[in-house]
């Protein structure tokens, strides 16, 4: 491989794919094979942990909003609620939702109808093992923290609705305590994942310290993905404030740090690799900033992330609130017109997500309007980026062969005034006029840069290609690694899974670098290179492992076509005929 090739090469490598897997790979965390059906027996087991460290914990680590966690309501006066808990059930085309009337609304579960798990179970955001959804928290007049979640609100409305495309359902909950009237009214439209609330506290000064409330969405969302350590890599809370994304993240063990933030939201929102709870305030601004906290609980080398993220409100006459539980699709998200969709590959280098964003998924999901299977599209895109990039490649090999031709007078050069430098470097200036820069090859692979970025971002996080099937048994899932098998033991970095595709890609990538290799000393290369992307490559998804074999495969075939090309314009000599002696 000559030295260009091996720059690009480790410029790909390394910027590209390393990178983003810095922690796992160069701090040698080791990846575990973990399945969603181990992921949910984890939790249980999690949350138990987490229930019972909040409950010895001292009271700045209690709970994620600093509340006491027990399920037992606190002494209340005059409290006019239901004595049983009641559930409605709510089915659309889009999800099936469950809603108590408990904490006047809490969400029992969410799936969404419109995406599986690797069980074939439909996603659910909401699980009943480690609570995680709506709930509201505030200090009574005397100081006390109360939960809604613990009261059961009067509810006198049907238990099941079924709703179709522009069809919605009110539900009206309402609550006394104190002499106050609660009353929670949620929204639920059938043709969007958003649901609407109005909340308002009738008389709040006989029961809110200082008219103030917190209303928080509890312990995150669970991971709903094959590869549980992958799905929480992604898990953070954000708040869209002022044009600018604030993240905040668990990186540790234990209670996270709370950080509040002041001034106005338009939206906070949790997330995993491909689905978002968001909330948005409606209406006037009558929240005093959002405040951000968690815990995080470390099992089997995994740091599962339970976050908490609320508005504090200033109560006014009617608090409205529209929550978003869904997909991580552009789609969805832009109906919103509240820039909700900035969260959509969030996680790489935003100078190149425009080109993700607007050029690359596009025109994916163009292909796949008329090619109904994802793995042809992604053949058939290879094939085009190909087409379009041989110019350049052309270029670029071009520029090496001047370069080694160059080679012997750029040496004559050197020896000749090794003692004079600027003498060396007006003579190799002279020189590139003649030939040409040879560094001039460099800027085609430069400019292929911005499209390997984009591309790798569209494959490692887009949610169109989840559960995209390319061949059954043995690609069923564009987004995740085959994982033909699984090996007995763990190698280093390696893993335990075996996949058929990273073989194939290294195997392409050798014999690709063996045609370009010119220096016998850079043989050790030709084998270091397709070793080190087999293990960099195999965890990672299919959908990538076919895209950059098919480029290898088609670099191949240009290779040799650019050779022949070069042999037939090469002149002809003719040979030279012996004269007969006489």
């Amino acid at each position: 491989m000559d030295r260009k090739s091996f720059i690009a090469m480790i410029i790909v490598a390394l910027i590209i794919i390393l990178m983003p897997y810095y922690n796992e790979y160069i701090l040698g965390i080791k990846p575990k094979d973990i399945t969603k059906s181990d992921s949910l027996q984890t939790e249980n087991v999690v949350s138990e942990k987490r229930s019972d460290s909040l409950v010895t914990s001292s009271p700045t680590k209690m709970s994620a909003i600093d509340v006491p966690s027990d399920e037992k309501p606190l002494p209340v006066r005059d409290v006019v609620a239901d004595s049983v808990e009641k559930l409605i059930s709510i089915n659309t085309d889009k999800y099936s939702v469950i809603v108590s009337n408990k904490g006047g609304g809490q969400l029992v579960h969410f799936k969404l109808l419109e995406y599986k798990t690797v069980d074939s179970a439909y996603v659910e955001l909401i699980n009943d093992k480690i609570k995680n959804g709506l709930d509201i928290t505030f200090q009574d007049i005397d100081g006390n923290w109360l939960q809604l979640a613990n009261y059961n609100f009067i509810y006198d409305g049907a238990t099941s609705y079924q709703l179709h495309d522009s069809n919605d359902v009110t539900l009206s909950f309402s609550l006394s305590l104190n002499g106050a009237t609660i009353r929670k009214i949620f929204t639920f439209y059938g043709s969007n994942y958003h649901f609407d609330m109005a909340i308002t506290f009738d008389h709040p000064e006989k029961l809110l310290l200082n008219r103030s409330y917190q209303l928080v969405w509890k312990n995150g969302i669970p991971s709903t993905e094959k590869y549980v350590e992958d799905d929480y890599r992604y898990n953070t809370a954000y708040a869209y404030m002022a044009d600018e994304l604030e993240d905040y993240s668990i990186s540790d063990e234990g209670p996270a740090k709370r950080e509040e933030f002041s001034g106005k939201a338009d939206w906070i929102a949790i997330r995993n690799k491909y689905f978002v709870v968001a909330i948005n305030q409606m209406g006037a601004d009558v929240s005093d900033g959002v405040f951000f906290s968690g815990y995080g609980l470390k099992k089997d080398d995994i740091l599962y992330k339970y976050y908490d993220a609320g508005y504090n409100v200033k109560s006014g006459h009617t608090d409205r609130f529209r929550a978003y539980v869904g997909p991580l699709d552009y789609r969805e998200l832009e109906k919103y017109d509240n820039n909700l969709d900035v969260l959509i590959m969030s996680d790489g280098w935003s100078l190149f997500r425009p080109i993700s964003r607007y050029l690359i998924l596009p025109v994916l999901e163009w292909m796949h309007s008329f090619i109904p299977n994802y793995g042809l599209v992604i053949i058939l895109f290879s094939i085009i980026v190909k087409l379009v990039l041989f110019p350049l490649t052309k270029h670029s090999y071009e520029s090496t062969k001047r370069m080694q031709k160059m080679q012997p007078l750029m040496n004559q050069i050197k020896e000749k005034y090794k003692n004079d430098p600027q003498r060396q470097q007006k003579e190799m200036m002279k020189l590139y006029q003649e030939h040409g820069n040879p560094m001039s090859g460099c800027l085609p692979m430069l400019l292929q840069m911005p499209l390997l970025f984009a591309l790798y971002q569209v494959f490692k996080s887009t949610i169109q290609l989840r559960g995209a099937m390319f061949i059954p048994g043995w690609i069923p899932d564009l987004s995740t690694s085959e994982n033909l098998f699984t090996l007995p033991f763990h190698l280093p970095f390696y893993g335990n899974e075996f996949n058929l595709l990273p073989i194939i890609m290294a195997a392409t990538m050798f014999f690709q670098s063996k045609m370009t290799m010119q220096d016998p000393k850079q043989k050790q290369m030709l084998y270091f290179m397709p070793i080190f992307m087999l293990v960099l490559f195999n965890r990672f998804p299919s959908g990538l492992n076919l895209y950059y074999t098919l480029f290898n495969v088609l670099t191949i075939i240009q290779q040799k076509y650019i050779h022949v090309d070069e042999k037939e314009k090469q002149p002809q000599t003719a040979p030279v005929k012996s004269k007969k002696k006489k």
